[in-house]
């Protein structure tokens, strides 16, 4: 009896620590993301993560791990060591974007809901996409107040003046548009203030620069307003790929290629497939102008341009257009319609891609210009046209 008992009391302890073990192997768990996927609409295709890359437009896109989707399902498993938003790629024709972080993130799609290959995902399991949508919701309300309800009739009328290229009808929509700009401003000032101020309130959250977005650029910004805004940035916001936008979008204003800086020294091929290089342009003063065809802006700028090149050209103002981001048929086209009388650089490039140049120069947008001197060092960046005209008339003394 008491040898059975002995067995006994071995087994019972035998079988505690199996499940002791069982126990503590269960409780073991993944640190990383796992994510689930489904595509409604599409059974089988490559599925990819990217990171974003708005630093350097003309990079490839980074890659950060690629699976294959059968039966409409796909899954990826990894870590990250600090949360983004990241591009997902499914196949050649859909894409979307979300939060990744560590936990179990579920992303479901439907291809019927495609807007020119765009998805909108349905996720669930990331808490920074949550965060990210409630603000997404407040400022989508901002938009939409019913006092701002008016200035929906701008587009259509606008999309049929300029369709119909009658010069009549266009001043006619101008006039009519400008009873609206104060009603404009005030819509876009009152969005403005809740991005800045909610990169404020969470200056370490990786959702705040992604909230903030692109506000954050020369032109939406004054100088002053972004030495404030840029070292508020800390943990894990400065580990985002839009921080990274921002972190080269203010070396480039303010260390490298801001006024009084020199500009770095470049050489393309004109219209004939002759090289030119920056240093060997002899002028007292160049303007260096990046544009490209398609950009409305840069050609509008045009008329003006020529008046000031016909003006201060003789005495030694040079203009030295640079077409970037474009396909060179359409940069040739655009000369030829505009009779742009100076000089013109093709910066090789795909539509809508920057050219080793703008790259070079940190290009924020179309169009982007630089007034220097005869040693390439900077005295404006991407004046207004009032500030170009009173620097020139200050420079040449008429």
């Amino acid at each position: 009896m008491k040898v059975f008992s002995k067995i006994k009391q071995v087994l019972i302890l035998s079988l505690i620590m199996v499940l002791s073990l069982a126990s503590c192997k269960k409780e073991v768990s993944f640190e990383g993301y796992i994510i689930t996927g489904t595509v409604k609409g599409l059974n089988e295709a490559t599925v990819k993560l990217v990171e974003f890359n708005f630093a350097d437009r003309g990079a490839k896109p980074k890659i950060i791990d690629s699976t294959q989707m059968t039966n409409g399902a796909f899954s990826f498993k990894g870590i990250v060591e600090y949360p983004d938003r990241v591009y997902i790629m499914i196949g050649d024709e859909f894409n979307s974007e979300f939060f990744l972080e560590n936990s179990a993130i579920t992303l479901d799609f439907d291809t019927a809901e495609s807007n020119r290959g765009r998805l909108k995902a349905n996720i669930k399991g990331s808490t920074l996409q949550q965060v990210y949508e409630l603000q997404q919701a407040k400022i989508d309300s901002i938009m939409n107040q019913e006092k701002f309800m008016p200035l929906q009739a701008i587009r259509p009328k606008m999309e049929a003046a300029y369709k119909s290229k009658d010069e009549a009808k266009i001043k006619e929509f101008q006039e009519w548009r400008a009873q609206f700009s104060d009603l404009e401003s005030q819509k876009q000032n009152e969005r403005r203030s809740f991005m800045i101020q909610y990169a404020k309130d969470h200056p370490e959250s990786a959702v705040a620069p992604w909230i903030l977005g692109f506000q954050f650029s020369e032109g939406r910004m004054s100088k002053e307003e972004m030495k404030v805004i840029f070292p508020i940035f800390n943990g894990d916001a400065k580990h985002t790929a839009m921080f990274k936008y921002y972190e080269k979008t203010y070396n480039d204003l303010f260390k490298n290629l801001g006024v009084g800086n020199t500009a770095p020294d470049f050489t393309l091929k004109d219209v004939d497939g002759k090289e030119v290089s920056l240093k060997g342009v002899q002028a007292k003063y160049k303007l260096v102008d990046f544009w490209a065809s398609w950009c409305v802006p840069c050609r509008a700028s045009f008329p003006h341009l020529k008046e000031l090149y016909k003006k201060y050209g003789k005495d030694g103002f040079e203009v030295v257009g640079i077409g970037t981001a474009d396909e060179e048929e359409k940069w040739r086209k655009a000369i030829e319609e505009d009779q742009t009388p100076w000089m013109h650089l093709y910066d090789i490039s795909g539509n809508h891609q920057w050219g080793k140049v703008a790259r070079q120069y940190g290009v924020p947008f179309l169009p982007t210009t630089f007034l220097m001197d005869e040693n390439e060092k900077i005295i404006l960046r991407n004046p207004k046209k009032s500030e170009l005209d009173e620097k020139l008339k200050e420079l040449f003394g008429y």
